[in-house]
């Protein structure tokens, strides 16, 4: 049985990241971590680590499947960075039907919001990436389809 350790242990030897970024409309599509993963109670976008011999493209689809029971395209790698303790995280623009419902597994996500990008920066309870990726698109480092 593949257990949310043994998932770990797997992020860890790889070092390498996914994050989703899904949008509807000007609203971004967020979770709450579970208390049973790395990081418990902060708020971040959905995503995980890349297994050993996985493409990004496929760790975010699986990924958006045992987070929120969601099929997702990846559409465009927009962004990168490397974590406080060195994981390497691919930021990807992903599409997904506009009717999307997410279904959080408990195990890994205790609750999502759809928030606006006024609605994120002056939270406290963000992940660590999260203040930079919004400082990296505030500065122009990748665009999205709204404005920032």
């Amino acid at each position: 049985m593949d257990t949310n350790k043994d998932r770990a242990d797997r992020r860890q030897r790889t070092g390498m990241g996914v994050v989703g970024v899904i949008l509807r409309e000007d609203r971004f599509l967020l979770i709450r971590r579970s208390k049973t993963v790395t990081a418990p109670g902060f708020v971040c976008f959905a995503g995980g680590g890349v297994e050993a011999g996985e493409s990004e493209q496929d760790a975010l689809v699986r990924e958006m499947q045992e987070e929120l029971a969601i099929d997702i395209v990846p559409n465009q790698r927009i962004w990168e960075s490397v974590t406080r303790w060195g994981t390497e995280l691919g930021w990807w623009l992903i599409e997904a039907a506009h009717d999307l419902d997410p279904v959080p597994n408990p195990a890994e996500v205790e609750e999502i919001f759809w928030l606006k990008r006024s609605e994120i920066t002056p939270r406290r309870d963000l992940l660590g990436s999260m203040p930079d990726f919004l400082g990296a698109w505030q500065q122009g480092a990748f665009k999205l389809p709204i404005d920032y």
